[in-house]
């Protein structure tokens, strides 16, 4: 197969990617994976909680959003699902701005925070950058 660029106006440039995922319980656990298969730019993340954690303290069961390459790890976003110290299912996602871009072959990785039972559901939005390369 080949690649290609179009414009920068093409649909392959303007139409936002959505990538969904669940994240996997467990303390630290770097969960809620998504590999770039082209250079994109990262928009937001849209997160649920859909398993309750067992701690209460305000801050774990953060999901801290990290792009990871060769050149290692940079943190993008956060988001805290329990401000108020309790964590509850909510069927209303909790939208999280991303900042930067994935290169190809570049990691977007969700970080649990110390609790090791929560679970969330995840959706990334990418676009993917006018000009980069697609497979045609």
């Amino acid at each position: 197969m080949a690649t290609r660029s179009m414009s920068y106006d093409h649909p392959a440039y303007t139409v936002p990617h959505i990538h969904s995922v669940v994240t996997t319980a467990g303390a630290a656990a770097v969960t809620a994976k998504f590999l770039a298969f082209t250079t994109m730019l990262m928009k937001s993340a849209t997160v649920t909680l859909t398993t309750t954690g067992t701690l209460t303290a305000a801050g774990n069961t953060q999901l801290t959003f990290q792009k990871r390459s060769t050149n290692g790890t940079t943190s993008v976003g956060f988001v805290n699902l329990n401000p108020f110290g309790t964590a509850t299912v909510n069927p209303v996602g909790t939208n999280v701005t991303l900042s930067g871009t994935l290169a190809q072959g570049e990691q977007l990785v969700a970080v649990s925070g110390t609790d090791g039972t929560a679970v969330a559901l995840v959706t990334y939005e990418f676009l993917i950058s006018p000009g980069a390369n697609v497979t045609s």
